[in-house]
């Protein structure tokens, strides 16, 4: 399925009872975990023409798409994510917004982020688990509609990724724990299910949320310690008389 076809049914699905009651728990963890960030620029990733992140001192947020597309802000850079036409280092916050799920090289995209972040920068990951509720009504579904036509990267998986990219994992919440029902009615039905999975603290929420920093290792040069040599002086002896006199 092509990108512009992908991007417009998460689009679309976004619109929906549940797809608005997802949205609003995602950013609303995404904000918490932004607040604290301080820099110039951060770089959004989603299928949404735009991620409103409102709870953010970052100065300049930049949207990336694979395509242009009709109502995207001006601020948007067309660009692949697995070749962001960005500069190493120059990244203060990436957002992730189920962008890997859309990835046909999730792997690389990983990496470039890894790239383009600053030293002790952020990036916030949101995807979908298969070891969820969520997991199983994806594998029952037919792929020609969202979310259900992503794909779902294993939390795991994703952290082994982070790691072979030179970034260390931070914190990782999971949300979205009721079954995904589409009627406002059943959601709200399985309120209590979504309850219980909650309460057992197990890791089987439907969405996940992974942050993880860019650690670089600083080099402290290490001076030699000179030791002082010890020389030994020969005692002087006063001379006796009888050296004297010869």
């Amino acid at each position: 399925m092509a990108d512009k076809q992908v991007r417009q049914l998460f689009q679309d699905w976004y619109e929906s009872d549940l797809g608005k009651r997802v949205l609003e728990t995602e950013l609303s963890v995404i904000e918490q975990h932004v607040d604290s960030c301080v820099g110039y620029f951060s770089l959004i990733q989603s299928p949404l023409l735009a991620l409103k992140v409102s709870k953010s001192h970052i100065r300049n947020h930049i949207f990336l798409a694979p395509i242009v597309e009709l109502g995207a802000p001006e601020n948007t850079l067309v660009g692949l994510s697995n070749e962001l036409p960005i500069d190493s280092d120059s990244v203060d916050v990436h957002i992730m917004h189920h962008s890997l799920d859309l990835s046909n090289a999730p792997h690389d995209d990983v990496r470039e982020v890894a790239r383009t972040l600053l030293p002790s920068g952020k990036v916030v990951i949101v995807g979908f688990n298969p070891w969820s509720t969520w997991g199983i009504r994806k594998l029952v579904s037919k792929r020609l509609s969202a979310p259900w036509c992503s794909r779902f990267i294993a939390p795991n998986r994703l952290e082994d990724w982070l790691k072979v990219a030179g970034l260390t994992l931070t914190s990782i919440e999971y949300i979205c724990f009721r079954p995904p029902f589409r009627k406002a009615s059943w959601h709200k039905n399985m309120s209590g299910a979504g309850k219980v999975l909650e309460l057992t603290r197990l890791p089987l929420g439907g969405v996940y949320i992974i942050t993880a920093t860019k650690q670089v290792r600083s080099h402290i040069e290490i001076k030699p310690r000179w030791k002082r040599a010890r020389v030994r002086v020969p005692s002087i002896t006063k001379p006796i008389v009888k050296e004297m006199q010869d």
